[in-house]
C-alpha cells in the first residue's frame, strides 16, 4: 500500500509528524496482516472444501469483515487525496488558482456533507450493537466501527486539506 505522506515543520510539528508516520506505518502493518489472515482463511476455505468436503461458512464472514475493515483503514490514513477516485476532467484545464477554487469547493461540499452526517451515522453505528453477524454472532457496532473512524479521518484530512490551501504556499499543495 501507498502511504500518504506527513510532512513536518518546526520541532514540535516535526514531533507531530513522526508520531504520524509511526502512526501510519501501524496501520499499513495491521492493513497487510489483515490481507494475510484474508489470504490465509481463502486457502483454508478451499482445502476444505474440495479436499476435506466440509463447507465453512465462518470463512466467508470472517474474510468481509477483514475487507470492510482494510477498506476503510486503508482509505482513512493510507491512501493519497490525489490517488483517490474524483472527477477532474475540467478542473486539470483550470489555471492554478482555478484549481485551488474547484479543490476548496469540492472540499467544503463533500466536507459539510460528512459532517452533517456525521452524528447520524455515529448513532446508527452505535445501534448496531443489538444486531449480530449471522454465524460468527459478531457486534455489529464492532464490524462497522471502521467507517466512524473512517468520517472522522476524512474530515480530518479534508480540513487539513482546506487550511494547506489558504496558506502561503498553496501552489505546493496542488
Amino acid at each position: 500500500m501507498t502511504r500518504a505522506p506527513v510532512e513536518g515543520g518546526s520541532t514540535q510539528g516535526g514531533a507531530l509528524a513522526r508520531a504520524l508516520d509511526q502512526a501510519t506505518r501501524a496501520i499499513e502493518a495491521l492493513c497487510n496482516l489483515l490481507f494475510v489472515v484474508v489470504f490465509a482463511v481463502f486457502l483454508y476455505k478451499v482445502f476444505m472444501r474440495y479436499a476435506a468436503g466440509d463447507a465453512i461458512a465462518w470463512a466467508d464472514e470472517l474474510t468481509v469483515v477483514l475487507f470492510i475493515w482494510i477498506v476503510f483503514l486503508a482509505n482513512s490514513f493510507l491512501v493519497e487525496d490525489r490517488r483517490q477516485i474524483r472527477f477532474d476532467l475540467l478542473e486539470r484545464h483550470l489555471s492554478p488558482g482555478g484549481r485551488r477554487a474547484a479543490i476548496i469547493s469540492r472540499t467544503v461540499l463533500l466536507g459539510g456533507i460528512l459532517l452533517w452526517s456525521l452524528p447520524a451515522a455515529l448513532d446508527y453505528i452505535q445501534f448496531l450493537w443489538r444486531e449480530r453477524t449471522p454465524v460468527m454472532l459478531w457486534r455489529l457496532d464492532l464490524v462497522y466501527a471502521c467507517f466512524g473512524v473512517f468520517l472522522v479521518a476524512t474530515l480530518a484530512r479534508m480540513a487539513l486539506r482546506l487550511s494547506s490551501l489558504v496558506g502561503a504556499n498553496w501552489r505546493d499543495r496542488l
